[in-house]
């Protein structure tokens, strides 16, 4: 018993190892031959697990080798472009000035159906609004609209000074401690926050529970005193 669970530990902490220094790519940024990869060395973590007749070296060798080998393909891509475009490919534009492009979907063995449902994933569902589609080696599609169906953009509305964060809001204050580095990233200085703080009639950022900037530019803030009031409420 004991053996198994040593065996499983070494596993797991070889499986962290192995996918720490093959880098932090998502499973959708994966080209074909590194999912292929991810998929041989979680079948090979499992051998010294399942066969206890495998010695932890003859069972680990192979998956070491499998991790070395793709630390090595990877750097040789960085060096070398022609050797990435032989390995992985090249992009297929699909759509290119607004026209479909047969051969490059034959190519890619990419049917209609394929891109009307990728384009649908991309919130697109005219295929006449799309100037350029460009199918990325990992299998994404990437896509730019003609110039009348672009979104209307801050810079078009002549609102430069007006402050807006695309995507989730952006976390000023957490449980009393600021959040310096999401301010730094965005340009925020702590003179703002300071600022934003006395229109709140909040003295000090400790006094603050949870303090966020929207999408829209508010500050939506919530001090101790009031989550301790709420809380009392519920209870």
């Amino acid at each position: 018993m004991l053996n198994i669970g040593l065996r499983v530990l070494l596993v797991y902490l070889l499986l962290l190892i192995a996918i720490r220094i093959m880098g932090k790519r998502e499973i959708g940024q994966l080209s074909n031959l590194d999912f292929v990869v991810a998929i041989v060395v979680a079948e090979l973590a499992t051998l010294p697990i399942t066969d206890h007749h495998l010695s932890l070296a003859e069972s680990v060798l192979p998956m070491l080798i499998i991790t070395a080998l793709q630390v090595s393909v990877s750097l040789l891509c960085l060096k070398s472009n022609r050797f990435r475009r032989i390995l992985y490919g090249r992009p297929n534009v699909l759509i290119a000035r607004g026209k479909m492009q047969m051969g490059e979907m034959r190519k890619a063995r990419y049917n209609i159906d394929d891109l009307l449902s990728q384009l649908r994933q991309k919130d697109v569902f005219d295929v006449a609004s799309v100037d350029y589609a460009v199918l990325e080696t990992s299998g994404d599609l990437t896509v730019t609209l003609k110039q009348g169906y672009c979104p209307v953009t801050r810079n078009d509305l002549k609102l430069e000074n007006y402050v807006q964060f695309c995507g989730m809001p952006l976390t000023l204050i957490d449980d009393g401690e600021v959040n310096w580095r999401g301010l730094a990233d965005h340009g925020i200085d702590e003179q703002w926050l300071t600022e934003q703080l006395r229109k709140q009639d909040v003295a000090a950022a400790k006094d603050v529970f949870y303090a966020s900037l929207s999408n829209n530019g508010q500050v939506y803030l919530i001090t101790r005193q009031e989550a301790l009031q709420t809380r009392e409420k519920i209870h």
